[in-house]
């Protein structure tokens, strides 16, 4: 039985392509995510295994020997080759996987939804991570992201989700004691929890309702809004709640809203499409059901 010839190393191969199509170490190792010194390191043990030079180092650049200039077409194509198989038999794979990056607060609404989502996509696999602040991300990290902020921003498709009211929240408890919260003079009493980084908060509601800014508590500073609902469902304090994530929870009881006075939210949830023209079907599948849900 006559034995397969050796092959040499996939990486030396692949670094080999990205140099000699650039005609440039440093551009390779950008690509590939290497430094330039491991990028002529693996150039070099490619020529040493097959025992011939593959570029001439000029000057001023790099030159194809002979050799080389026959074997780039040849290894290329072989690149290519296992690329399409790997999709053909595992792309699927990749397509009915959706990774979205979720702004904290928003998983209240979205987690205890997401069974319903699998009820109608069973073969989608969710991968979920969450996020506060907008960190520098490369594009090919996610799929889709739901942000909390003004909608103004530089991807390509930007879809707003909600258009939130902001209004005092807490805990039932509150509504007992000796200041209970059931006339605007009481507020004053209580703990007032800020959200910090929020464009709108306690002291627009207080001058919507009238109020002088000498009777706002210093409160608690939270730079978390799902924290913020933590604490409030402790009865820690009053928030200033988004309705659309303290909705879920004034209907099961566990939050009050004792005034009836709210305003708009400078800010609410987006929906983030990173490369419009190339979000796979899975994830216009999770978008469409995201903004149906939010809908009705």
């Amino acid at each position: 039985m006559s034995r397969r010839p050796r092959l040499p190393t996939l990486n030396w191969l692949r670094t080999f392509e990205s140099a000699a199509r650039h005609m440039s170490f440093t551009t390779a190792a950008v690509e590939l995510n290497l430094t330039q010194a491991a990028v002529s390191q693996q150039i070099k043990l490619l020529e040493h295994y097959l025992c011939q030079p593959l570029f001439q180092r000029m000057p001023r650049g790099l030159q194809l020997t002979a050799a080389g200039n026959a074997y780039l077409p040849k290894i290329k194509d072989a690149l290519d080759r296992l690329g399409l198989a790997t999709q053909e038999v595992f792309g699927h794979v990749k397509e009915q996987r959706v990774r979205v990056r979720v702004s904290g607060a928003f998983g209240l609404w979205l987690m205890p939804r997401l069974s319903d989502f699998k009820q109608l996509f069973p073969d989608i696999e969710l991968r979920i991570s969450r996020v506060q602040w907008v960190p520098e991300v490369r594009v090919q990290d996610y799929d889709l992201e739901i942000r909390w902020g003004t909608g103004v921003w530089a991807e390509p498709e930007v879809i707003q989700l909600t258009e939130g009211q902001l209004q005092p929240t807490c805990a039932p408890a509150l509504l007992q004691g000796d200041y209970p919260l059931n006339c605007l003079e009481h507020l004053q009493h209580h703990r007032l929890m800020h959200i910090s980084g929020n464009l709108s908060g306690w002291s627009d509601w207080f001058r919507a309702a009238g109020l002088p800014a000498e009777q706002l508590s210093l409160g608690d500073q939270i730079d978390a809004s799902d924290f913020c609902h933590m604490a409030t469902l402790s009865g820690m304090g009053v928030m200033l709640g988004l309705d659309f994530l303290t909705e879920d929870a004034v209907q099961a009881g566990q939050l009050v809203r004792p005034f009836d006075l709210a305003i708009a939210s400078a800010e609410n949830y987006y929906l983030i499409k990173p490369e419009a023209d190339k979000v796979s079907p899975a994830a216009e599948q999770f978008a469409g059901w995201l903004q149906e849900s939010i809908a009705s």
